[in-house]
């Protein structure tokens, strides 16, 4: 056998004795911490560039191991403190080992987010995560749903989703998601651009039709909202609500008076100066 391989063969052997007693002292230490004695253990876990060099090359084994034991350990409820060095696990240890080994960055942020209750120590394990992994669009996924399910932070949630319709080969449900957060977060035009250019993209009749009702409903409310700042600017001019919709053009307010989805004209009492939509929102909203 040559050198190169007796060499290869003994860092092999070192990396597994070192797994096997890693595996031995985490069932000790950590077995114990199941039966009463806390999370303690785990503050002498080495940091995962210290376990990088101590692994003789196999880090990526290592957190394979370290990862599935976690697992075990932050299931084990009987710790009543298990969450103690949890970001330290995941973010300090087990990512530092893999950086790009995905699983750890999704089950760690949902235990840091659902168990642990601290969804903003999830996003800065996935912000890790999507900074070490450009290339995956389910990192800023997890990330925008978190800031949108959980969080209720719909312009935060709009950055992720942009984050990860921006990865190639992304599944087109993520743009219908960002449309919806820019939504949320209030900027109606920038949605209804977004999902006029979902409709235009669509290539199946479920997804237009998804599209479309998104765009009949911004369209009129943004309709709306021209409509009523022109009269405003109207009644400021003139000193009183304009007579008909058409005035706001002659007036220079507007370049066209918009008409409704339907192809109607917007509804206009000269008495209270406001316009309406003669129809029914499609999503109720």
């Amino acid at each position: 056998m040559s050198r190169k391989g007796r060499t290869g063969r003994g860092r092999f052997l070192l990396a597994a004795a070192l797994l096997l007693a890693l595996s031995v002292g985490f069932e000790k230490e950590f077995g114990a911490a199941g039966r009463g004695s806390g999370a303690a253990p785990l503050l002498y876990l080495p940091s995962g560039r210290y376990l990088k060099v101590a692994s003789l090359g196999y880090d990526e084994l290592l957190a394979d191991v370290l990862y599935l034991w976690s697992i075990q350990y932050y299931s084990n409820y009987d710790i009543g403190d298990r969450y103690v060095y949890l970001e330290h696990i995941y973010k300090d240890v087990i990512t530092e080992l893999d950086p790009r080994y995905l699983d750890p960055y999704l089950i760690g942020a949902m235990i840091m987010s659902a168990e642990a209750q601290d969804p903003e120590m999830a996003l800065r394990l996935l912000d890790k995560g999507i900074a070490k992994n450009p290339d995956q669009w389910i990192l800023p996924f997890e990330a925008g749903f978190l800031c949108y399910q959980t969080l209720r932070d719909y312009p935060r949630s709009s950055r992720y989703f942009e984050q990860a319709a921006a990865v190639p080969g992304v599944p087109p449900i993520v743009q219908r998601f960002k449309a919806e957060m820019t939504r949320r977060a209030g900027d109606i035009r920038a949605s209804l651009g977004e999902w006029a250019g979902i409709y235009d993209a669509a290539t199946d009749d479920y997804v237009r039709t998804i599209a479309w009702k998104h765009v009949h409903d911004l369209r009129v409310q943004v309709d709306l909202e021209d409509l009523t700042a022109a009269i405003a600017a109207y009644r400021d001019r003139f000193g009183r609500a304009p007579a008909g919709l058409a005035q706001l053009r002659t007036a220079g307010l507007l370049a066209e008076i918009p008409r409704d989805p339907e192809g109607r004209d917007y509804v206009y009492e000269p008495q209270s100066g406001r316009p309406s939509y003669g129809g029914v929102s499609i999503l109720g909203r």
